[in-house]
């Protein structure tokens, strides 16, 4: 079950995992083509017993000791040492930009007396040129200290054909990965996140006791779609039970939210599907009815009002409760405000209350008034 989830939070929300994966590539592609490239040149050297000594005792000495490991470490330093570097650059007549330019390193292999010296740097005919001069200058300096061993040259340095950093492909992949992994974790943190912001934003938007849309809502909801479908005729119609207002508060919280709840059902049942139901006041509802004209939306709302002034039977009621609903409904026209459409439909409303309950619409006249 979570791997299914896990797989649909993905499917999902595809288009932006994709983005960071290509956001990521993107970056790391943009640093390769700013890196200076820089080229690594190896030299390696090999160490040995002096084939001049005189016994084989000599010998097995020299070989016991090269074992520990000491004198490849010690040799490695020399290698990379400042003045073998630095007397190098002096042969080569580099200057010190140029020499701060270039990085060696010399190492020793696992397992053996190889040493490995690699220079690293922009330029590769000059980085072979160091590796192999300072090996050179290395090499004699060791082999005048100690006459033990013997450091010699396994393999020159040769001018390298590619330069080692930047690899734009394999940056590039890591970086896509990278960003891949992070798009994916991102996108299932949003998506624990969302069910309980969704569930919350939810629980702020309906009235608690009935389950309809609260008033603060269905108002922003009205805005929206008077933003949204500008010349589309959006009717507004407010249905108040009378007959709750000295029966409400006598009848306990329970019966109270079971009555309201059941009410809601009944308004949403006789709606259409993008048609919205929200509490208007302690004793009243609104039905919001999008690309609805005022005849239609007259005979909706007065369908409801006949179905709402039949005796409603709950099952925590002992008998059944008379609503007395009146209902008013106002159409918005070019240049009203929400807030302007809903005064008309509240005054129509009135009117019907003061009537005889049937559904009242708000009629402009000339002057703007109501009739």
């Amino acid at each position: 079950m979570a791997l299914r989830h896990f797989f649909r939070t993905i499917q999902k929300a595809w288009r932006f995992i994709l983005i960071i994966t290509l956001l990521a590539w993107s970056i790391a592609l943009i640093i390769s083509n700013s890196t200076t490239p820089l080229y690594r040149a190896t030299a390696t050297f090999v160490i040995s017993p002096n084939a001049d000594l005189t016994s084989n005792r000599d010998m097995f000495t020299s070989l016991d000791t090269l074992d520990k490991r000491t004198i490849s470490s010690t040799y490695a330093d020399i290698l990379q040492s400042n003045r073998v570097y630095v007397e190098t650059a002096r042969n080569l007549n580099m200057d010190a930009l140029a020499i701060s330019r270039f990085a060696p390193k010399a190492t020793v292999q696992p397992d053996s007396n190889i040493l490995v010296l690699s220079v690293e740097g922009p330029d590769p005919q000059v980085a072979a040129l160091l590796a192999n001069n300072m090996g050179q200058n290395g090499l004699n300096y060791i082999n005048g200290l100690y006459q033990v061993y013997t450091l010699s040259f396994l393999d020159q340095a040769q001018t390298p054909g590619k330069p080692f950093v930047p690899q734009p492909l394999r940056e590039g992949g890591i970086a896509a990965a990278i960003g891949l992994g992070i798009g994916i974790v991102l996108a299932v943190l949003g998506e624990t996140m969302r069910a309980p912001l969704e569930a919350l934003r939810e629980r702020m938007n309906t009235d608690q006791q009935s389950g309809a849309f609260t008033q603060r809502h269905l108002k922003r909801l009205l805005e929206e779609e008077l933003l949204r479908n500008p010349d589309a005729p959006v009717s507004l119609g407010l249905i108040e039970l009378e007959g709750l207002q000295d029966l409400l508060d006598a009848l306990p919280a329970v019966v109270q939210s079971d009555l309201m709840r059941q009410v809601a059902a009944m308004l949403r049942n006789q709606l259409r599907g993008n048609d919205m139901v929200g509490r208007w006041g302690k004793f009243s509802f609104a039905l919001l009815l999008p690309s609805t004209p005022q005849q239609p939306a007259t005979h909706t709302i007065e369908r409801i009002r006949k179905v709402l002034d039949e005796p409603l039977s709950i099952e925590t009621a002992r008998e059944p409760l008379r609503l007395a609903p009146g209902a008013g409904l106002s159409t918005h026209q070019l240049d009203e405000t929400p807030s302007q459409l809903a005064e008309q439909a509240e005054l129509a409303l009135r009117r019907s209350l003061e009537g005889d309950h049937a559904t009242v619409c708000y009629e402009r006249q000339s002057e703007g008034g109501a009739q």
